[in-house]
């Protein structure tokens, strides 16, 4: 078993909850389940020690810093990073040092809740709605320069050119005649799809899953997972998270199901929470935001199912990379094309609920 006490003498003592502070490598260390990218642990009963992958740079954790006071502020719960001993939010280990705890790492307060795949009835997309509007409203008037981002996560013009390039480079790839009608489809509904609209830039989450927020019972009561913030739109924003939070089944299910219901719901909960900083043309956009977003995601998985990339493949579902890819391409496609079908009628309940709004 890994001795990950070498990581732990880096940061100052932990008091958990009812004790006194005391050194962080005296407690416990154990494997959390859920995450897909960072090396997750839980640490004693109230903190988490984390190692980041290697897509986000340290940096990162200095914009969770700057930020993460003002979500406090606005009784939006989040997880707070504890200082290592030289006062930064993170410690970093060179290979040369430890090959096997090589990595920049971090701890984190542990909030109460629990985490979940998918939203489970209306009541809980309403409340989740909710949070992620006052995440948003807290984050509004705040002016930040971001010291790490990725830029062009959703630059869908670029991800369907990644796409066409992967089926020229790729032609003998053992997937590549499946993967080529949907690549057709999917250049084609985006094609159709048109122009994105002009929208504020504001300081976003980024990545608003269902498992990034914490629930007790149907009530959503904290925000996870903070290294993705950066400055976006709503449309991206929320399209990717409704594709989330309205597909009934898993992201690799064969037959993906969009409930209705839980897009209506989630955003009476945001339209209802959000503040005077919230505009009518933003509104609109999130049924467009959510098609756009379902096409963006089948098409990198489409990609990545030639290019055999994954970093969250599990071979309990598929037997390989570019299998499991090509069950997320085909799952999101179809959610797409469930989303394209009520879009209409998704546009007039979002006209409706904006409306009732500005009613008072």
């Amino acid at each position: 078993m890994t001795d990950f006490r070498p990581v732990l003498r880096r940061f100052a003592p932990l008091a958990e909850p009812g004790l006194p502070p005391r050194p962080a490598d005296t407690l416990s260390v154990v494997p959390m389940s859920g995450g897909l990218i960072n090396d997750t642990f839980a640490l004693g009963t109230g903190f988490v020690l984390q190692r980041l992958h290697r897509i986000f740079r340290a940096e990162v954790n200095l914009d969770i810093a700057a930020l993460t006071p003002h979500l406090l502020a606005a009784d939006v719960l989040v997880p707070t990073l504890l200082p290592a001993h030289d006062g930064r939010p993170w410690t970093e280990v060179d290979p040369a040092e430890s090959p096997e705890l090589a990595g920049v790492w971090r701890i984190l307060t542990r909030l109460p809740g629990l985490t979940r795949e998918r939203a489970a009835d209306p009541a809980q997309a309403q409340s989740a709605g909710q949070i992620v509007a006052r995440f948003h409203g807290a984050l509004a008037q705040v002016q930040h320069t971001f010291h790490f981002t990725r830029p062009g996560a959703h630059n869908t013009d670029l991800h369907m050119q990644r796409l066409q390039e992967a089926l020229a480079e790729l032609r003998d790839h053992r997937l590549h005649d499946a993967v080529a009608p949907l690549a057709e489809e999917l250049l084609a509904r985006w094609q159709a799809w048109g122009r994105p609209p002009q929208l504020p830039s504001r300081i976003v989450h980024g990545d608003l899953k269902v498992s990034n927020l914490l629930f007790t019972g149907s009530n959503a009561t904290a925000v996870l997972d903070l290294d993705t913030m950066a400055h976006g739109t709503l449309d991206i924003e929320l399209g990717d998270a409704l594709r989330s939070w309205c597909n009934t089944g898993r992201e690799d299910d064969e037959t993906p199901q969009f409930d209705s219901a839980i897009f209506v719901a989630a955003m009476q909960g945001y339209v209802s929470h959000a503040g005077d900083w919230l505009t009518g043309p933003e509104v609109a956009s999130l049924a467009a935001g959510l098609e756009r977003l379902c096409i963006e995601l089948s098409a990198r998985f489409a990609a990545d199912a030639l290019r055999e990339a994954y970093f969250g493949w599990n071979p309990q579902r598929a037997a390989t990379r570019g299998d499991h890819n090509l069950m997320r391409a085909r799952n999101q496609l179809g959610l797409g094309r469930a989303v394209a079908s009520e879009r209409q009628r998704l546009e007039a309940q979002l006209a409706a609920l904006w409306s009732a709004r500005e009613k008072g």
